[in-house]
């Protein structure tokens, strides 16, 4: 089982118009299987999956 905990995603980090894009988010996903990511155009789909995940 992969499984993401308390993920946090920022935008300009220590800056004035920091973001807080993604807020102690929580995924699992099982050992065997196909997942998919859905979402309108411009969700971020892309980008969540080039983050710098820390998986354990």
């Amino acid at each position: 089982m992969v499984k993401l905990e308390k993920v946090e995603k920022y935008f300009n980090r220590h800056k004035k118009n920091q973001i807080h894009a993604i807020n102690s988010a929580t995924l699992e996903l099982p050992d065997k299987g196909l997942v998919a990511i859905l979402g309108n155009s411009g969700s971020r789909k892309n980008h969540s999956i080039k983050c710098n995940w820390r998986i354990r």
